[in-house]
């Protein structure tokens, strides 16, 4: 026979785990590789690239910096909570204020994303 008071206290213990939550992932995009190349300083510096083109990237605590090879062609910076749209000046560049979390940083027109990486 059970105890009713140590089942009682053995239902004070128990609880459903909810299931770990994934970034989403932006689907039909091909991933840019991940380039390891030596940077100086205190802000942390990305470079990816498929085929010929390159997008860097600096991160100083919560301003996203990035150049993108490809000019005249709008990038999005997503978290898992939003996208915003950006388009690069003439020359490549832009810039966006970040929320600090998972990033990932996609090209729509090239059909290009960066994948996720931590600001």
């Amino acid at each position: 026979m059970r105890d009713p008071l140590l089942d009682e206290i053995a239902g004070l213990f128990r609880f459903d785990v909810p299931p770990p939550v994934l970034a989403p992932r932006p689907t039909g995009l091909e991933p840019m590789e991940a380039v390891d190349e030596p940077v100086r300083g205190p802000s942390r510096q990305l470079v990816f690239h498929t085929g010929a083109g390159r997008l860097y990237l600096q991160l100083d605590g919560t301003r996203l910096t990035g150049v993108l090879d490809d000019k005249g062609v709008s990038v999005e910076v997503r978290s898992p909570a939003s996208v915003r749209a950006l388009r690069p000046d003439a020359e490549g560049w832009f810039r966006a204020d970040v929320t600090p979390g998972p990033l990932c940083v996609t090209v729509p027109e090239l059909g290009l994303t960066t994948g996720w990486f931590v600001a």
